[in-house]
């Protein structure tokens, strides 16, 4: 399908390269979805093609609104068997990445089915201080694997020290790609505590009380959309996307109330309470470091021209949410959603245990992006 993109263009203040085919993965993950919508709602162009992978495929009737003329595909990270299809003809893929803690090994066979489909131009969504910008170390970026080895306490959350192997694996390798280093994807409490926040008017953490630094999906997908229309601009380049201040849970809870127009209260829980992965990011958050100012940079701001959104500015956004968020908020879902399907063996969601043994119907935050 021709995308239309030349209002689209004007309005980054982008002239009118020919991108070519891109491939979104995952079609149904919230920063994916988003990215679609952008490439979507200009019309028609000959500058991009557009083709959406899914785990399993929907239906023309279970499509989003919008998208039933885009190209999509079968794609499973774990079966290499739907690499080649997938990729056929593609120049640019946008891969925000599953929560598992394999997914490098996965990551690698993908590069290789990239590199053998000659895709060009790579844009992936990863987590802040898996590796450090640019901007905060202008000679060690890029292509210094001494520099791709340093480690910070961000390191000792699973996750990230995985997305530090893939960002790794693309710097290394000489490709030419966009990284997006993105902090707690504000969507998160919908999306691996939607269940809780739906039924019990709860979601959970172990912060303490201390700020956290959230960014808006929509922020982060509009970089994307930059990336994938600009190659020229953001060739081998990595961005720190965070939100404008560092925010409370509590707060959260209180945003939450408000906008849902119902009583929602954040639950302090142990560190027990929650998987490894997920205890580590609580301990981060509990250490009051994204706190400190130079846990906030200026990169969506200089390369959008606007400020990040806030918490309050995304919810009141519920046109832009894709099908998972949109569960919390009683809307009917028109997509298949990947809920617990990436890896049968690793669930994409991990089921919170709470001392006592008795399982609680939210999965614990594992990552900060749908999949990344």
């Amino acid at each position: 399908m021709k995308l239309g993109l030349s209002g689209l263009k004007a309005t980054l203040g982008m002239g009118g390269p020919q991108v070519g085919k891109v491939l979104i993965l995952d079609g149904d993950n919230v920063v994916g979805f988003r990215i679609v919508n952008l490439l979507l709602k200009e019309g028609e162009t000959p500058g991009v093609e557009l083709r959406v992978g899914f785990r399993d495929l929907p239906n023309d009737d279970e499509v989003a609104e919008g998208w039933e003329d885009v190209e999509r595909v079968k794609f499973v990270w774990e079966d290499e068997a739907t690499y080649a299809h997938a990729l056929k003809n593609v120049t640019t893929v946008f891969v925000s990445t599953p929560a598992t803690h394999d997914f490098d090994s996965h990551f690698k066979a993908f590069l290789a089915a990239c590199k053998k489909a000659k895709v060009h131009r790579f844009i992936k969504l990863s987590f802040y201080h898996a590796l450090r910008t640019r901007a905060e170390n202008p000679n060690k970026y890029f292509g210094d694997p001494d520099y791709l080895i340093s480690r910070d306490n961000f390191h000792d959350i699973p996750l990230v020290h995985q997305h530090a192997l893939c960002d790794g694996d693309l710097i290394v390798g000489g490709v030419d790609c966009t990284i997006l280093f993105a902090s707690h994807l504000m969507s998160n409490v919908f999306e691996f505590q939607g269940s809780t926040l739906k039924e019990k008017h709860e979601f959970y953490g172990a912060s303490g009380g201390k700020g956290v630094n959230y960014v808006s999906p929509n922020d982060v997908a509009d970089v994307a959309v930059r990336a994938i229309l600009d190659p020229k601009t953001h060739k081998r380049q990595g961005y720190t996307l965070t939100g404008a201040t560092p925010i409370t849970d509590e707060e959260v809870a209180s945003l939450l109330s408000n906008h849902l127009e119902t009583p929602v209260t954040y639950v302090d829980k142990p560190l027990t309470f929650f998987s490894e992965s997920s205890a580590a990011f609580e301990t981060i958050k509990a250490s009051g470091l994204e706190e400190e100012n130079k846990f906030i940079t200026g990169d969506f701001e200089r390369i959008s021209g606007r400020k990040p959104e806030s918490f309050a500015d995304y919810l009141i956004k519920e046109e832009t949410m894709a099908p998972v968020e949109k569960k919390v908020f009683g809307h009917t879902i028109t997509m298949v959603p990947k809920i617990e399907q990436d890896f049968p063996e690793e669930p994409h969601f991990i089921t919170m245990v709470a001392k006592t043994g008795q399982e609680t119907t939210a999965p614990a935050e594992d990552a900060p992006v749908a999949a990344q």
